[in-house]
């Protein structure tokens, strides 16, 4: 998965996407959402995907501290 992918689909596939890999794949949906975030940085036009990059973010934090 890439950025431009997630860039590129609706902010709605995108929140599925990532969600779908909070369960096995935590560490790496943190890291999408991050990267996410820091290329959407600037761009206008983009709050939901923002939105959805930070709660996917918040999300694995959550789930990465329970598991620890």
């Amino acid at each position: 998965m890439n950025i431009n992918s997630l860039i590129s689909t609706s902010a709605h596939d995108c929140k599925i996407t990532l969600e779908g890999m909070l369960d096995h794949r935590t560490a790496e949906a943190a890291t999408l959402a991050l990267d996410l975030l820091i290329a959407l940085r600037g761009k206008e036009g983009q709050a939901s995907r923002r939105k959805v990059a930070g709660s996917i973010l918040r999300k694995a934090a959550k789930q990465m501290e329970v598991e620890s």
